[in-house]
């Protein structure tokens, strides 16, 4: 009988083991794609080893009760040149998104500099930070 017993704690552990390890396989197979939802991690290079000069340009408007970003400037480009896309949130209180832009082309080699539009009505002294994105 204890043999019995044995075999039948034996075939429980080895399903066990086979079922943790198709587990493990399929994650080791995870795709990153549109097709699905997924997750992964890729390493990228930076465009220029530079910092990247982002400054403000503002006017005034009564609507924000004072003064309204009108576009924030990205300078000192030399590195990131040519066909790059670019992505712009300005944040404020929280780190809640005040404004989210988006473009492509950051110019050919002459240029330095590029002006992006803020097409949203967002107060100056509401912007406590800003982050930029340069991909292909």
């Amino acid at each position: 009988m204890a043999s019995s017993k044995n075999r039948k704690a034996a075939a429980l552990a080895l399903a066990v083991v086979g079922v943790a390890g198709l587990s493990i396989a399929s994650a080791a197979q995870l795709n990153i794609g549109t097709a699905s939802l997924g997750a992964g991690q890729e390493i990228v290079q930076a465009c220029q080893d530079d910092e990247i000069a982002v400054s403000f340009s503002n006017e005034f408007a009564s609507s924000t009760v004072g003064y309204k970003v009108t576009s924030v400037d990205l300078g000192d480009l030399t590195g990131c040149q040519g066909d790059l896309n670019y992505a712009v949130t300005l944040t404020g209180a929280n780190g809640a998104a005040l404004a989210e832009l988006e473009g492509t082309g950051l110019g050919t080699t002459g240029s330095k500099s590029i002006a992006v539009p803020v097409g949203t009505t967002v107060a100056a002294s509401a912007v406590e930070g800003v982050s930029v994105v340069i991909f292909s």
